[in-house]
């Protein structure tokens, strides 16, 4: 089997809202203090992209510092989302978290907060299957999912090697869904 077919047979199929209210940016990794990787700013274009067509729609950017360099992927990427001219006043950071399963538990009480109908992630293609493995082993029911294809890049520190290209991403969503299960994430 081919790595692209292989590629296809991993991903999932999006699942696009009619109307989204809530778009929801788990972060993939950083480059360093400024610059999202190239999987991550890809989230970010889609999702920017989608609340042009609907300008109503508040933006949840995921991830605490998980990389350690003294500022959180949230506030990074709110950064890259305001350059790509999305308004302050819709985007949210949801910088607590370290993980997947923290990313989704704590932007799902965010769009709760806004009391968002259709709540969408919007993921990297290669990590679509365990974050919404993810949200529905954590009870998220009538949500959507939009995912995007990137090259990799390496990110900083310990993400490098995770993050370098498509074959070790997809090697380590691989892995990272079979821990999942193992501690009952998924």
């Amino acid at each position: 089997m081919t790595r692209a077919r292989f590629t296809k047979f991993w991903t999932l199929p999006d699942r696009a809202p009619s109307n989204p209210d809530c778009l929801i940016v788990p972060s993939y990794a950083l480059k360093d203090r400024a610059t999202p990787t190239r999987p991550t700013r890809a989230q970010i274009e889609l999702a920017a992209a989608w609340w042009r067509k609907f300008p109503r729609a508040h933006i949840v950017m995921c991830t605490g510092d998980n990389q350690g360099l003294g500022v959180t992927n949230a506030r990074v990427m709110c950064e890259y989302a305001l350059r790509l001219g999305v308004p302050r006043e819709n985007l949210i950071e949801e910088d607590a978290s370290r993980n997947t399963r923290e990313n989704l538990f704590n932007a799902w009480r965010l769009a709760a907060r806004q009391s968002a109908r259709q709540p969408t992630l919007v993921t990297l293609d290669l990590y679509t299957r365990r974050a919404v493995a993810t949200a529905r082993k954590q009870g998220w029911r009538d949500f959507y999912w939009l995912s995007v294809y990137a090259e990799g890049e390496s990110a900083y520190g310990l993400k490098a090697i995770q993050t370098h290209s498509r074959a070790t991403i997809l090697c380590y969503e691989m892995i990272a869904t079979m821990y999942s299960k193992v501690v009952g994430w998924i």
